[in-house]
């Protein structure tokens, strides 16, 4: 069994309340595993998955939820 892992940083001003407003979808994950990190000036996300769609289903649902999250602080 291959385990798939991917990590991606993420620059943001607010990276403590981002983390905050996406930590619920952090159960909702059932396809891969995520781990979250919030850092001085970044959010760090780690992903991992034994199928390469769950890695990307991953990747893509938490881009999305952090450009979300941090569009929303910009308004």
């Amino acid at each position: 069994m291959i385990l798939l892992k991917a990590t991606i940083e993420i620059s943001c001003n607010e990276p403590e309340i981002i983390l905050k407003s996406i930590q619920p979808e952090l159960e909702n994950a059932k396809n891969f595993k995520v781990n979250l990190k919030a850092l001085k000036d970044k959010i760090i996300v780690n992903i991992e998955s034994e199928k390469i769609s769950g890695l990307l289903a991953g990747i893509n649902s938490y881009l999305r939820l952090v450009k979300v999250a941090k569009d929303s602080l910009e308004i």
